[in-house]
């Protein structure tokens, strides 16, 4: 009898640990789920990956990630720090510093591909302190695939208003606390 008290209060704490995570969240009126968590080796922080209803790793159109950087101290220097990295790799950017709130945004635009299908993705962060310890940040990716001259005027004014828009949604987006344990989509599915 102890050993089945002993199982279903285990069983209870862990129900109510993955119950109090992050899985799904809101942005910009769309729904986006956790499908990945994992720890990555380059920062030693957790990295969620969060997308929208019918995609995943291998086939997005949006991406939300959750990046916990435990050793960058400060939001401001570590986003001056990717800014001066991107303009090192000729990546124009636009960096906001909000030192009253100790946050930044920062954007930019990555070009892959020298033949066509050329994918482009729209990024943007926001960088602030994290509770615990470090720096968190939350990104916002929007991936396009270009077949044409043509499709680049569509998504060049699609972008003049996507760009506006996403700046303001994420600066006011709250950013969820970070789910600490390495889960795929798999995994995720039977924890809840």
């Amino acid at each position: 009898m102890k050993r089945i008290i002993i199982v279903l209060c285990f069983y209870l704490i862990c129900s109510s640990v993955y119950a109090s995570q992050n899985f799904e969240l809101n942005f910009g009126g769309q729904n986006y789920k956790l499908l990945y968590s994992e720890k990555a080796p380059e920062h030693s922080g957790y990295i969620n990956e969060y997308f929208k209803s019918g995609e995943n790793r291998n086939s997005w159109s949006e991406v939300i990630n959750v990046i916990h950087f435990p050793n960058a101290y400060s939001p401001l220097d570590y986003a001056q720090e990717f800014s001066r990295y991107l303009n090192s790799i000729n990546c124009p950017n636009a960096l906001v510093l909000d030192e009253e709130q100790n946050t930044a945004l920062l954007d930019f635009i990555i070009i892959d591909g020298q033949k066509l299908p050329i994918i482009l993705e729209f990024n943007v962060f926001k960088y602030e302190k994290q509770p615990e310890c470090g720096t968190v940040a939350i990104q916002y990716v929007k991936k396009y695939s270009v077949y044409s001259t043509e499709q680049v005027k569509k998504i060049k004014k699609e972008f003049k208003k996507l760009r506006p828009r996403t700046l303001k949604e994420l600066k006011k987006t709250e950013i969820p606390n970070i789910v600490k344990h390495n889960v795929d989509e798999i995994k995720l599915n039977d924890l809840q």
